[in-house]
């Protein structure tokens, strides 16, 4: 990945795409760290096998899905239109925090599923809700001292700063969003590109580094020291939607900690065409799924992309969107539950808001031929 300058002095960076020498050089490194010898017979082709599987697996960062569905034709059709068992693999993005809960600053220990925390939304508090708790120990964390406050996060947690998204560990002397009071400062800011190799902090967060936001309810807090705490704790991941941030003593951070291990299962993407019939070719809906699944991702937040694209695309009057999965971050780790699937699903417009037309989408999608 490179970088050049534009005639104004500032950074053009290009389109990001995978970089199977780096990825094959950290392979190798990871067989060294398990002690292993990359360089015996049976593992001399293994770091470029892997590299091929990650550059599959997140072959849906280098391409917009919504492009598949370009192409539509008015066809007069009124009825639902569904695809079922869609097969998708995904990786699984949790993220951790001791989190400011709606009712009162909780520990992450405490919070559960269901619960309520507070977000910044274009610089404005907007509750969102914890659909996802998981925890692991951590010995690599920092504590990010700024004039509003102190917290402790992984080093990689990602905060929202006056120049983009950074980890943790890179936000000496930047200026973080935080909150403290609901009184409006009236001030527009647009954030930065983030940092200047975007590809990789695509591939290790899952989201865009950009941050734009409008100082409502918040402002910028100086970030006066980032101090390593080097000792054993347990982490808290949490998911969250429909924002995929929280606040950490006000400060505004997002879902972060790639497992990156797959979860697989099927999809099953249905819609009920407006008034003009528009429809899409069947395949470009299987397309649609496999492009927002091939990237770091959570199942909740993959079900609703889908759902939003389609009504976004082809302004549909309604969107069902069924995703069920097996999450090997549970099979393999943690809890180790092989066999346990979850559910989600996203509904818009008449499929939504009719009892008779949901009704009739998941008696077809439950009642299918396996």
């Amino acid at each position: 990945m490179t970088t050049s300058r534009n005639g104004a002095g500032t950074e053009s960076v290009p389109a990001p795409g995978f970089d199977r020498d780096r990825a094959e050089r950290a392979i190798r490194e990871l067989l060294l760290a398990c002690g292993e010898d990359p360089d015996r017979d049976g593992l001399l082709e293994t770091p470029a096998r892997v590299a091929r599987a990650y550059a599959e697996l997140f072959a849906g960062l280098y391409t917009e899905p919504d492009t598949v569905l370009d192409k539509t034709f008015d066809e007069s059709h009124d009825e639902l239109v569904l695809v079922t068992d869609i097969p998708m693999y995904s990786t699984c993005v949790p993220a951790d925090q001791p989190v400011d809960a709606v009712d009162g600053p909780r520990a992450a220990a405490d919070v559960r599923p269901g619960d309520l925390l507070w977000t910044l939304a274009g610089g404005r508090l907007a509750p969102t809700t914890v659909i996802g708790v998981t925890a692991k120990r951590s010995r690599e964390l920092v504590e990010v001292r700024t004039t509003a406050g102190a917290f402790t996060v992984t080093a990689d947690h990602p905060l929202a700063t006056s120049a983009g998204w950074r980890e943790a560990g890179d936000v000496a002397g930047a200026h973080l969003e935080w909150t403290g009071s609901a009184a409006p400062t009236r001030e527009f800011v647009t954030a930065g590109a983030g940092p200047a190799d975007r590809g990789d902090w695509l591939l290790r967060h899952g989201f865009a580094p950009e941050h734009t936001t409008t100082l409502g309810q918040s402002r910028w807090v100086r970030v006066e020291s980032v101090r390593p705490v080097a000792a054993a704790d347990t982490v808290y991941s949490l998911t969250c939607d429909p924002h995929p941030t929280f606040l950490v003593a006000g400060h505004l951070t997002h879902n972060c900690e790639h497992h990156l291990v797959p979860f697989h299962g099927h999809a099953h993407v249905g819609y009920i065409p407006n008034a003009q019939g528009r429809v899409t070719g069947l395949s470009k809906l299987a397309r649609l799924v496999d492009l927002y699944a091939k990237r770091p991702q959570v199942q909740e937040r993959l079900t609703s992309q889908v759902a939003d694209a389609l009504m976004r695309k082809l302004e549909p009057r309604g969107v069902i969107v069924v995703i069920e999965a097996e999450h090997l971050c549970m099979a393999m780790r943690g809890i180790r539950k092989p066999g346990a699937r979850t559910t989600t699903s996203a509904l818009r417009g008449i499929l939504k808001s009719s009892p008779s037309s949901r009704a009739e989408a998941i008696q077809l999608i439950n009642g299918r031929s396996r």
